[in-house]
């Protein structure tokens, strides 16, 4: 298990308690994939915060650590299958219109994928999707990472209606 400490003069308070609005991954679900513990919270503050420094520095070890980035995809797709009753199909095919508030990446929809067809079995989806950012390059992991955060930040934000604005 490892743990990223990340230094700064400030703490993100993450705008009160009131974005927050769901609990980040169990410590024991980080250590059994061999993430990064920890991280993942971490970095949902700071975009809640909207600290950009602390968040490329973060994402900065994340694109290369394809466990804690599959963490934080598999928390984006189970929050997002909860709220909806299951993972919609414009995360998964790319079929949301040119002016839709939300676009994921096609690095994104391929890891969704690999929650979608696990989700609900015996095992659960973690394993499968970390093994399907392990299959990704460094810059698709950053690009999964960052459509993950997107749609955690868009549902603090606008609740349910963020994928369909």
């Amino acid at each position: 298990m490892s743990r990223a400490v990340l230094t700064t003069d400030h703490v993100h308070d993450h705008g009160g308690y009131d974005r927050r609005r769901w609990a980040p991954p169990m410590e024991y679900e980080e250590e059994r994939e061999g993430a990064i513990v920890g991280l993942v919270a971490q970095l949902y503050d700071t975009v809640l915060d909207d600290c950009q420094p602390c968040r490329q520095q973060l994402l900065d070890l994340l694109k290369d650590d394809p466990a804690t980035t599959g963490i934080l995809v598999h928390w984006a797709c189970l929050v997002t299958a909860e709220t909806y009753g299951e993972l919609p199909e414009v995360l998964m095919e790319g079929s949301e219109p040119a002016d839709a508030p939300f676009h994921p990446t096609a690095a994104f929809r391929n890891v969704a994928q690999a929650y979608e067809a696990n989700w609900g079995t015996v095992n659960g989806a973690t394993g499968p999707v970390c093994e399907a950012c392990a299959a990704c390059t460094p810059e698709e992991r950053l690009a999964a990472a960052t459509t993950a955060l997107e749609l955690l930040v868009g549902f603090a934000e606008f609740d349910v209606d963020f994928l369909y604005q």
